[in-house]
């Protein structure tokens, strides 16, 4: 390291230079226009031009030391992006080209030592000089922007006569010591070169102090080995201790270069399906980070923000933090090491264009990139690029992931996040575990999740790289008023807002799409909605992967709200969106969960699987949750309790309890069946399960899920034979053939309808067009190819379910938000709200992302008689849903709930 260093941060200025009006530091130092600039940091939070790459100059005067005379200097750059030009009192003493690693310039000659100096620097990030896909970006310009200028710390400094460079401090299993490897800058030839090494044990005291000779190899490389002493602590999420490793580079007794280090002891390894920490399983519970702070634009958080962070995550149970497709500071690694964070640190590869010069590009920075944060004890996990297509090409994958093996001893790393079979990439995959990024509705992830984990694979861990992520809806008065102002993210000006030439993300136009929307609901009412919703849907995803014991974690998506995405854990302002101690009950060590009986059928003449409702009954039925503990954490449970709860308006009414002999680290067991039967009611009824997990007089994890008993109607013989099903896709026929008295709707013209007055139909004819429009009334199912015009979209993701005052949804106890309740009925169909004609809205979708208004379902005149159109699943059958609508309980209840409103005696 530099010997008698100066921090170079205070007085720079900086000069915009996007009109290239200036072609030499001489020129550009005769402007007028400079500015107060701040180092560390980046430009772009003093220009609203966000979209220009450059050139932006940067200028310091400085004093040089007398005393410095004679020696060689150096200017030592933490970050510079992406590229830049350096003078030194006119001479131009160097360049360097990439964002994510640090630097040297020696200025020779052209110092003035004893004097005044000016350095200047011109300055480009990516964009039109260097493009965006053709170098290591990463995934900021996506979110936000790309940022630019001199963003991390400078310092000047003597060069000693020599150094440890490139140093890597290892911990390796089986052995009671540290190994230090490390490059030699210096004439290791000439002189007694020495290394004396003290470490210091997580308390404090000396484990040991020794001096070693310096052996190099071929290119001064070298290593040394240091023993760690007796009662060596190994650092883990549950347990960080830190060791302290001060190495002092030696010549003829002379000290001539010092190193510091705060690390621990540790060791990564796989077991077939297993990830291990010092030989433990451990479950990665991980947050997504794109490395946005977007009142910095940069990712340049103070350490105080860093650690206010991650003991906000740590409040919600997560143990890691991937830092997807950036570098950040190293700040942030040294307190995930001091706070028991796992970092995942993915490399800067995004969507590239891949050519030879990329290919240079990305071998040479990641090298250095690698070697500046390869010794942090945090980093547990590589990934070398994210959802990586056929740009990349297998051998560039493999000289890729070789070089960072060999970089990192060995480390646990793999290509592609999302793999290459998910994201048209490479089959052949150069990976040590397996990491899929699954975002869908709740009721397609059982099948992924077999299907992925076919026990035919390869075994491997299996740990998402990212998933899971639900768009809530942004309080975006209260973001202003907080704010003082419209945050540039949320800008309509692409200048400002590059997000915003994107039209699949409309934050921006958030305010101005809404206010040109029939909506009935406050903004506290729609962040109420999606904030439950978002919960509800975590919950229910989490619960089912913890189901599966060999997927070893996962990172859900994301951490903070940004221009891009309203899918985070955090607000705007870094804060919960939910109490972190509610988050941590789904996302702790030990998590209870429940999983229920396998059905079947005989359909055919054969054996089929039958999906079914576990969230919604009928009064009377049984109901048998497996309650099922899933542990992880710092040690066994040597004995515990496990006591469960079914209650009604907060008053107990059944109970249950059984002592659990012993959970192992990385158990997943079932404990017991929290059978019960429901009562009978007449109203909807929802009970609470509530259980929870006590060991040692301490509560180790808790859980609740609510239960909807939903009665069925009583109806006259009058009642059944006014009713009459078109069963053209025999969605009603099991439904029907319960309830002798509904007849079959004749399209034939030598049959008639008479006495029908309520028709259920799954298609649309002229002859039903008449009937309704002479004063019958119908429920029509709209699959897409009927006379309504649809739109395909998710339900439980990316948007918001609102539920109108209307006497349907009013008898529909949805609780103004997504629920299980509605498991059975989620459809990936809507009803285009701007093609249909007149119509009254029970049921809608609004998109979190673009803020358009689209109907589930919906209430229409058509001459004398009422039409009720839905693309709700009242059948379900997608995904694991319940198949077929006598099986859907929340179905039979809407429909009983339409029948109500619909069936003549009750108008």
């Amino acid at each position: 390291m530099l010997q008698q260093s100066v921090k170079l941060t205070e007085n720079w200025k900086l000069l915009f230079d996007f009109d290239h009006r200036y072609d030499s530091a001489a020129e550009a130092l005769g402007a007028g226009e400079w500015q107060e600039a701040q180092v560390p940091g980046c430009w772009d939070v003093l220009t609203d031009n966000k979209l220009s790459d450059g050139a932006v100059w940067y200028k310091l005067s400085f004093e040089a030391p007398a005393g410095w005379q004679g020696q060689r200097t150096a200017f030592d750059f933490e970050g510079v992006n992406y590229f830049c030009e350096l003078w030194l009192n006119g001479q131009r003493i160097g360049e360097h080209e990439g964002g994510w690693s640090g630097f040297r310039i020696e200025p020779g000659k052209a110092i003035n030592v004893g004097g005044t100096n000016e350095l200047v620097l011109r300055v480009y990030k990516q964009g039109d000089k260097y493009p965006l896909r053709q170098c290591l970006a990463g995934f900021l310009p996506d979110v936000g922007v790309i940022f630019g200028g001199i963003w991390k710390p400078v310092q000047l400094g003597v060069v000693p006569e020599g150094e440890l460079a490139d140093v890597f401090v290892q911990t390796l299993p089986g052995t009671e010591a540290v190994t230090v490897s490390y490059r030699l800058e210096g004439d290791s030839s000439e002189g007694a070169w020495t290394i004396h090494a003290v470490l210091h044990a997580p308390d404090g005291s000396i484990s040991t102090e020794v001096t070693l000779p310096v052996s190099v190899a071929a290119g001064n490389i070298g290593a040394v080995e240091i023993p760690a002493g007796a009662n060596i602590k190994l650092w883990s999420p549950e347990s960080p201790d830190l060791y302290k490793l001060a190495l002092t580079l030696e010549r003829n007794g002379q000290a001539v270069d010092h190193y510091e280090h705060r690390f621990g002891m540790k060791h990564w390894s796989i077991a077939g399906e297993q990830l291990l920490l010092n030989g433990q399983r451990i479950h990665l519970r991980g947050i997504l980070h794109w490395g946005w702070y977007g009142d910095l634009v940069a990712p340049i958080p103070d350490r105080e923000a860093i650690r206010t962070e991650l003991l906000r995550l740590k409040d919600g149970g997560f143990n890691m933090v991937k830092h997807c497709l950036y570098v950040p500071v190293r700040d942030y690694f040294e307190l995930a090491d001091e706070l028991g964070f796992v970092i995942w640190q993915e490399l800067p590869m995004w969507l590239p264009e891949v050519n030879e010069e990329f290919k240079a590009r990305a071998f040479s920075q990641y090298e250095a990139i690698i070697k500046e944060i390869r010794s942090y004890t945090s980093i547990g996990v590589w990934t070398l690029g994210c959802e990586l297509n056929h740009e990349a090409d297998a051998e560039f994958l493999k000289d890729l992931y070789e070089q960072a093996k060999r970089l990192t001893g060995g480390a646990i790393i793999r290509d592609n996040s999302g793999s290459g079979e998910c994201y048209g990439g490479l089959l052949k995959e150069y990976a040590d575990f397996y990491d899929y990024h699954f975002y869908t509705d709740v009721h397609f992830y059982p099948d992924l999740l077999s299907r992925f984990a076919s026990p035919w694979r390869e075994k491997k861990p299996w740990v998402f790289g990212e998933f899971c992520d639900y768009d809530e809806f942004r309080p975006l008065t209260q973001v202003i008023e907080q704010k003082g102002e419209r945050p540039w993210w949320l800008k309509s000006d692409p200048t400002v807002n590059p997000v915003a030439r994107d039209a699949r993300w409309q934050y921006h136009r958030q305010d101005e799409k809404l206010a040109l929307l029939p909506l009935p609901f406050t903004e506290e009412e729609l962040t109420a909605n999606a904030r439950e919703s978002a919960y509800v849907y975590r919950k229910s995803v989490l619960e089912q992967v913890r189901a599966f014991p060999h997927i070893n974690g996962y990172t859900l998506t994301s951490i903070q709200d940004s221009g891009l995405a309203s899918s985070a854990v955090f607000d705007d302002f870094g804060e919960w969106k939910q109490p972190p101690e509610r988050f941590r009950q789904i996302n702790g060590a030990t998590m209870i969960t429940v999983t229920w009986d396998a059905r079947r059928n005989w359909i055919n003449g054969g054996d089929r699987l039958t999906t079914w409702d576990p969230n919604n009954y009928a009064p009377g039925e049984a109901v048998r949750p497996h309650l099922a503990v899933s542990h992880y954490g710092a040690d066994s449970i040597r004995a515990a309790t496990l006591r469960w709860k079914w209650t009604i308006d907060g008053q107990a009414a059944n109970e249950g309890a059984r002592e659990v002999e012993a959970l192992q680290v990385g158990d997943f067991k079932e404990v017991a069946v929290a059978e019960w039967t429901f009562p009978e009611t007449r109203t909807p009824l929802q009970v609470l399960l509530q259980v929870e997990l006590e060991s040692e007089g301490r509560m180790v994890a808790t859980n609740s899920w609510p239960i909807w008993v939903l009665p069925k109607s009583a109806r006259s013989e009058n009642e059944f034979a006014a009713i009459a099903v078109d069963d053209a896709n025999g969605m009603f026929h099991s439904w029907a053939s319960q309830h002798p008295g509904i007849r079959a709707w004749s399209e034939s013209g030598e049959i008639n309808n008479d006495h029908v007055q309520v028709l259920l139909t799954t298609r649309w004819t002229e002859k039903m067009e008449r009937f309704v429009a002479a004063g019958g009334k119908a429920l029509y199912i709209e699959r897409g190819y009927g006379p309504l015009a649809v739109k395909r979209a998710p339900f439980w993701r990316e948007s918001l379910q609102l539920f109108h005052q209307h006497a349907i949804m009013n008898d529909f106890p949805h609780q103004h938000h997504t629920s299980m309740l509605l498991f059975g009925l989620a459809t990936d169909l809507v009803l285009d709200r701007l093609e249909l004609g007149e119509h009254k809205p029970i049921m809608d979708r609004l998109d979190a992302r673009i803020f358009e208004l689209d109907r589930y379902m919906i209430e229409e005149r058509i001459g004398k008689g009422v039409r009720i159109a839905t693309t709700l699943r009242l059948e379900g059958g997608l995904g694991s849903q319940p198949d077929g609508l006598e099986r859907n309980p929340a179905a039979v209840y809407l429909l009983d709930s339409i029948l109500n409103y619909l069936l003549p005696m009750n108008e």
